[in-house]
C-alpha cells in the first residue's frame, strides 16, 4: 500500500530510474564501473536538473568513488551549480575534481542545475567530459549538452472521469495548449495508465511499450497561443475487479520530440522497443501544415505539461474485507504467538497500495505486550491529525494499537495475515483484543471484527496462530505496485507525479 506521499517519493525516482535494471544484473567477476548520465536539452536562460551517478553493474557496492568534469567546453554556453550533497568538490580551471564516501545506499549522485547562457544560441553543442574511478576501476562518458529553442506545451492538471468495471472509457485531459512563444514542431503524448484501466486504444501512431506507457507520436505543428485536442480520446478498458468507489490515477503529459528523442536514444539505457497499433492514425485536430524544425526544441516549463486523469469505478462491485482473530494459552512471564488477518470474500480486487489508512488494525490484549511485530504494522493513532507512514516504524514493539498494511492487491479468496508475539505480563482470566477491517465501501459491517484471545494455562511457550479463521492466503507480488513504477521510470528528467499535484498552473484552452 502506499500514500500519496510515497507515490510523490517514487515519482522522484524518474531521474534516477533508468539505470536500476542494469544495476540489479547478476554480480560477476568482471562487473565493470558504470556511469549514468543524460545528455542535456536547454534552452537560453533556462534551467535543468541532471545527475551523474557512479556504480557497479552487478551486485557489488562502491565504497567510494572519484569524478573528474571537464568543464572546457560547456562554460562557453551554460553554467553549472552542484547541488548540495555529500560530495567534495575542488575547482582547477576548467576542470572539477569530486569525490564521496558510500552512505547504506551506496555512493550518491552528484546532482547538478545547468543553466544556458542567454547569448547561447539554439542548435550549439558542447561535451561535458566525465571521467570516474571506483572499486579499483575506472570509466569514462560524455554528456553532450544542445541549446534548444524554448518551447512551453500546457495540459490541464486534473481531469476526471467516471466508468463502471469492465467498461470501455475515453480519457478526458486530452487538450493540450502551446503557451510559449516558439511554434512548437511536433508533439509526443505520453499515457501511463492505471494497470486496473489498460489502454485498449488501436492508433498506428501510438506504440505500447509493455508495463511503462503507451507513446503517441504527432507530426504537426502546434503554434504559439492556440490549443489543440485528439482526433479521439485515449480508449482504456476498466478491469471487471476493479472495486467500486475507488480512484484509478492515469497519467498523461506532452512533450517536444527532441524531448522524447532525448529519453529513448540514450545507448546506456535503452527502452525497450513498443508495439505501434494497426488502425488509423490519432491526429490533433485543426492543425496547419508540418513543417520540420530546424533546431531542436526543449519544453521550458515541464511542470505544466502533466495531467492526473482520475477514474471514479461505479457500478456495483464492492470488497467484502473479513476480520480475522485467533487464541493463545499460556501464564503470566510466557511469551506467546497471535495471529491477526483479513479474508477478501470479493466480489472486487482490493486496490490496497492506493489506501491512505490501514487496511487492519489490531488491538493488543489487556496485560499483554507486544514484542515481536509483523513488518507489515506498526504503531497507529486512530486520532491523530497526522498523516500515518508506517515504513517509519514498521515492526516497532511495545504500542497498544497497531495499523497493518497489505504487500499486494487481494483479489476474491486472498487475504493477509499479521504474526505477533505477546508477552503476558497480568492475565487474571482470558483477555482479548481485537482485529478490525477498514474500507470504504465494505458492504458487511457484521464480519469486519474478530477478537485475539489470550486464555489462562498450559505452558505457554506458543500460541495457536490459525485460531478463528485458519490459514489465510498471503497475497503476491504487487504487480500493479510494479508497473506503476515502472511506468513512474520512465519519467526521467520530464517532469512527475508531484509537479502534477502541486502545480497551481491556470490552464486555459
Amino acid at each position: 500500500m502506499l500514500t500519496h506521499s510515497t507515490r510523490r517519493w517514487l515519482a522522484g525516482l524518474g531521474v534516477a530510474g533508468a539505470f536500476v535494471a542494469a544495476s540489479a544484473t547478476p554480480a560477476h567477476a568482471a562487473d565493470p564501473l558504470e556511469i549514468a548520465a543524460w545528455d542535456v536539452l536547454v534552452a537560453p536562460e533556462h534551467t535543468t536538473y541532471n545527475f551523474i551517478a557512479t556504480y557497479i553493474a552487478g551486485e557489488e557496492q562502491l565504497k567510494s568513488a572519484t569524478l573528474d568534469l571537464d568543464l572546457s567546453e560547456v562554460n562557453d554556453v551554460a553554467t553549472i551549480e552542484l547541488v548540495p550533497s555529500d560530495w567534495e568538490c575542488t575547482p582547477s580551471g576548467d576542470t572539477l575534481h569530486c569525490e564521496a564516501e558510500a552512505d547504506e545506499w551506496g555512493v550518491p549522485s552528484l546532482d547538478y542545475y545547468l543553466t544556458a547562457k542567454a547569448d547561447a544560441k539554439p542548435g550549439q553543442k558542447a561535451e561535458l567530459g566525465i571521467k570516474a574511478t571506483g572499486g579499483g576501476q575506472a570509466a569514462s562518458r560524455s554528456v553532450t549538452v544542445t541549446i534548444a529553442e524554448g518551447v512551453d506545451l500546457q495540459s490541464e492538471p486534473e481531469a476526471k472521469v467516471d466508468g463502471d468495471p469492465g467498461a470501455i472509457v475515453g480519457l478526458p485531459g486530452d487538450v493540450v495548449r502551446n503557451s510559449g512563444d516558439n511554434t512548437a514542431h511536433g508533439a509526443v503524448l505520453r499515457l501511463q495508465a492505471d494497470y486496473l484501466s489498460s489502454y485498449v486504444g488501436n492508433f498506428s501512431n501510438c506504440e505500447d511499450i509493455e508495463y511503462l506507457a503507451i507513446i503517441c507520436t504527432f507530426d504537426t505543428d502546434l503554434e504559439p497561443g492556440k490549443s489543440y485536442r485528439l482526433s479521439e480520446k485515449l480508449p482504456v478498458k476498466l478491469d471487471k475487479g476493479a472495486r467500486t468507489g475507488s480512484e484509478l490515477e492515469n497519467y498523461v503529459d506532452w512533450l517536444t520530440k527532441d524531448d522524447w528523442a532525448k529519453i529513448i536514444d540514450d545507448p546506456g539505457f535503452p527502452l525497450p522497443p513498443g508495439t505501434p497499433g494497426t488502425g488509423d492514425k490519432l491526429s490533433l485536430v485543426e492543425l496547419p501544415a508540418a513543417r520540420q524544425a530546424a533546431v531542436p526544441q526543449t519544453d521550458v516549463d515541464q511542470a505544466n505539461n502533466f495531467t492526473v486523469v482520475d477514474i471514479k469505478v461505479g457500478g456495483n462491485n464492492p470488497a467484502d474485507l473479513a476480520a480475522v482473530g485467533s487464541t493463545a494459552t499460556g501464564k503470566v512471564g510466557d511469551k506467546v504467538t497471535v495471529t491477526a488477518g483479513f479474508t477478501n470474500l470479493g466480489p472486487a480486487t482490493v486496490d490496497a497500495w492506493r489506501l491512505t489508512e490501514p487496511i487492519v488494525t489490531v488491538e493488543i490484549p489487556q496485560g499483554t505486550e507486544a514484542i515481536e511485530v509483523s513488518e507489515e504494522c506498526a504503531p497507529y493513532d486512530k486520532d491523530s491529525e497526522e498523516p500515518w507512514y508506517p515504513w517509519d516504524h514498521a515492526g516497532e514493539p511495545g504500542a497498544d494499537l497497531y495499523g497493518c498494511i497489505s504487500a499486494g492487491d487481494p483479489e476474491p479468496g486472498v487475504g493477509g495475515k499479521y504474526p505477533f508475539t505477546l508477552r503476558i505480563d497480568k492475565l487474571t482470566g482470558p483477555t482479548s483484543g481485537k482485529v478490525t477491517t477498514h474500507l470504504d465501501g465494505d458492504p458487511k459491517a457484521d464480519n469486519n471484527e474478530a477478537a485475539i484471545v489470550i486464555k489462562p494455562g498450559g505452558s505457554g511457550d506458543g500460541g495457536n496462530g490459525g485460531g478463528d479463521g485458519g490459514t489465510l492466503p498471503i497475497t503476491g507480488e504487487n504487480t500493479g505496485l510494479i508497473a506503476g513504477i515502472g511506468g513512474l521510470l520512465l519519467a526521467a528528467g520530464v517532469g512527475g507525479y508531484v509537479v502534477a499535484r502541486r502545480r497551481r498552473t491556470r490552464f486555459v484552452a
